[in-house]
């Protein structure tokens, strides 16, 4: 409705009714009150989402060359993050990074994959049995060897891509200057080498034990 007013332009809210002004006329209209309950359910929701989203957050990039021949992609991924990978009762709700996958395929993934760290260095060990499994499938020996960290401290990713050879057996990846083990989660997966297609990607830890701390928290 229209306003001709002999107080001039009113614009603005007042209480539930805004009043703005379209083609040099005063509109006034309602505004419901938004409801917002907050149930405990409600909370719990936005908690596991919001984790859920934080957590995956440093991974889109990697997610999209991981999952390059899947119809899942990064919205649907923290939708299983959100299912899968949230632990604990509100309102101490944890992800864990080992429930995660970053790549997704069909090309073979060595056997007996394990990773060590020296203590006081800051290189991580990588090893694997180089020989194919029998039957082949889909796999050759220069496939190439992918790895990636993630600090759940600082939210932060290092990757390297083709760092080395399934032929090789090993690698050492170097983690960058202040990153803290407890807070580095790691992955490793395999792109064939025409770039086609990737392995199932797998989650590491120190001594193949997990890490003192696999979970981000808000």
């Amino acid at each position: 409705m229209a306003i001709g007013s002999i107080f001039g332009t009113l614009s603005g809210k007042i209480g539930n009714v805004v009043v703005y002004e379209r083609n040099g006329k005063q509109i006034v209209r309602s505004n419901p009150e938004q409801r917002d309950p907050k149930t405990p359910a409600q909370l719990a929701h936005r908690m596991k989402f919001s984790l859920a989203n934080k957590g995956m957050s440093p991974l889109n990039k990697i997610i999209k060359l991981g999952y390059r021949n899947s119809e899942k992609n990064y919205r649907k991924l923290v939708g299983v993050a959100y299912h899968t990978a949230i632990v604990g009762e509100y309102p101490d709700f944890a992800l864990d990074y080992s429930k995660i996958q970053v790549a997704e395929g069909d090309l073979q993934l060595p056997a007996n994959i394990k990773m060590s760290y020296e203590e006081g260095s800051n290189i991580v060990s990588f090893n694997w049995d180089p020989q194919i499994e029998v039957p082949v499938r889909n796999s050759r020996h220069d496939d190439h060897v992918d790895i990636v960290c993630l600090n759940s401290g600082i939210m932060q990713v290092e990757n390297v891509f083709n760092v080395a050879k399934r032929s090789d057996g090993n690698v050492l990846f170097q983690l960058p200057t202040g990153w803290e083990l407890k807070s580095s989660h790691f992955w490793i997966f395999l792109t064939s080498y025409d770039l086609g297609s990737n392995s199932n990607s797998l989650y590491l830890a120190i001594n193949n034990q997990l890490l003192p701390n696999k979970s981000l928290i808000l």
